[in-house]
């Protein structure tokens, strides 16, 4: 592995197996790769504070939490000024979570996707008007599946409604007999994928959900990672998990996750994805170092 001399912080205030295994790969190549919470975080003070200045102290940061908003706006502002790589710090990145932001930026750069609609209130006859009878209702801010149902009447809807976990929703349409992926990107390209496939009593593809996941068919594999890899461009991702639902060998945009976990990956695909990661990470930080000294040397 090259330029294993670079100091990386990822952010993140969990330690899943994803992160664990980063680690152990950063470990195995004698990387230095710190990982950093945010608990009590100064507002005064904010870019003098000790915990800015610790990061500050890394070659790169990888933003890797759920934690959004105006902190990291501003830490993120922080490292522009002090020119510190930031993976997946893109300045936008506070509502690049959100589904409707999703689905907007997908219209944009006119990426095929489900139809989608933002229908204030629960009001099953405007919805099914533009939708039909039957679709699937997501909380604008969420992950895992939690909280996606299916709809199919007006009770279902208000029964729904009594016991939502969050404030905002979207509608989107169900398509039929369709299989869903997901495909790994780093920067814009696609580098791995695999096929989820819903438990026999949900329609929800997600492990958490009871999904399951098999190696993604030989004939789709190279399509899936040139359309994943043109949304990951789209939404300027470094690392990223796109979900995607193929109907008739054509793609369609689900939504992109900013923090995939990769349990299983490898065995379905037959790849290396934390060893890419950190290669990416690596590489990205030695291009971004090496023109800054150039600029340096140029005008001095």
């Amino acid at each position: 592995m090259k330029y294993t001399q670079y100091k990386i912080a990822v952010i993140t205030n969990v330690s899943g197996q994803s992160m664990q295994d980063l680690k152990a790969t950063a470990h195995n190549h004698g990387i230095i790769f710190d990982q950093i919470t945010f608990r009590n975080i100064p507002l005064a003070g904010f870019a003098e504070s000790e915990l800015v200045q610790k990061i500050c102290s890394y070659d790169v940061v990888y933003y890797r939490t759920g934690m959004r908003g105006p902190i990291i706006d501003e830490l993120s502002h922080i490292l522009r000024r002090k020119r510190i790589p930031f993976i997946n710090g893109v300045a936008q990145h506070s509502y690049m979570h959100q589904k409707i932001r999703q689905a907007l930026i997908a219209g944009r750069y006119n990426i095929p996707q489900p139809r989608s609609y933002y229908i204030g209130g629960f009001n099953y006859a405007r919805v099914s008007e533009v939708l039909g009878d039957t679709f699937v209702v997501k909380p604008d801010d969420g992950s895992k599946g939690d909280d996606v149902t299916l709809v199919s009447s007006e009770a279902e809807l208000l029964a729904f409604k009594e016991t939502k976990k969050k404030d905002t929703y979207l509608y989107q349409e169900l398509i039929e007999e369709a299989e869903e992926y997901r495909v790994y990107t780093l920067g814009s390209k696609g580098v791995a994928s695999y096929k989820k496939t819903a438990g026999s009593e949900d329609f929800r593809a997600n492990l958490h959900t009871g999904g399951t996941i098999t190696p993604t068919e030989p004939e789709l594999v190279e399509m899936l990672l040139t359309f994943g890899g043109k949304v990951a461009k789209s939404f300027g991702a470094d690392i990223s998990g796109v979900d995607i639902l193929v109907k008739d060998n054509k793609p369609l945009f689900l939504e992109l996750n900013w923090q995939p976990g990769w349990e299983k990956l490898d065995e379905a695909a037959g790849s290396n994805y934390c060893e890419e990661t950190m290669q990416y990470i690596l590489q990205k930080t030695h291009t971004h170092h090496s023109f800054l000294g150039k600029l340096t040397r140029l005008f001095s």
